[in-house]
């Protein structure tokens, strides 16, 4: 965000606000690693230092691999654990039933309309006054954060291991909304 577009008490909660994530960054990291989904689902999306403060965050336990030192062919070994995610995300996704057709479609057990059907629901039921946003962000944020928690739950379930699948239900929904969708939607 712009600091010209803001008002004197607003560039001082901004500016505050940065302060006490940068606190939290040093001194807590394993709390906005946990919470980044909360967290950057309230953050407007013009505020984007407030955001990329939030995703720098890692635990403690975890040491980042040197990008200078390693090369394209070295194993990355912390790729197999999968991060604890403390925000319940799939909440949003209750209110119509969306969740159970949802689960009904990554599990293969929908019919293949459900992705055009869903293009719709993503949509605000009341648009924005000044025409800004047409699309439900919290939503569209949930909904790839469950499809993709639950497609990784399931090819472990399968084999054993989350190695990436192009024919999973939850891939080739997530690659018909980026196709399908507007510029703003993607």
């Amino acid at each position: 965000m712009k600091a010209t577009d803001l008002k004197p008490a607003s560039r001082d909660l901004y500016r505050g606000t940065l302060r006490i994530l940068l606190v939290l960054l040093h001194d807590f990291p394993d709390f906005l690693s946990e919470y980044y989904f909360s967290l950057c689902d309230a953050v407007p999306p013009g505020c984007i230092q407030l955001r990329n403060i939030i995703l720098s965050a890692y635990p403690l336990h975890t040491t980042l691999p040197d990008p200078h030192r390693i090369s394209a062919n070295d194993p990355v070994f912390d790729v197999g654990v999968i991060p604890p995610i403390l925000s319940d995300f799939s909440s949003i996704l209750k209110p119509g039933e969306l969740r159970t057709y949802l689960d009904q479609y990554l599990l293969g057990r929908s019919n293949s309309s459900f992705p055009a059907t869903l293009k719709n629901r993503l949509l605000l039921s009341t648009p924005v006054e000044d025409g800004s946003e047409t699309y439900n962000l919290s939503l569209m944020n949930a909904l790839v954060m469950y499809i993709g928690v639950s497609s990784v739950a399931q090819a472990k379930a399968r084999s054993g291991s989350s190695f990436f699948n192009p024919e999973d239900p939850g891939v080739v929904l997530l690659k018909f909304l980026a196709e399908d969708l507007d510029a703003e939607g993607k």
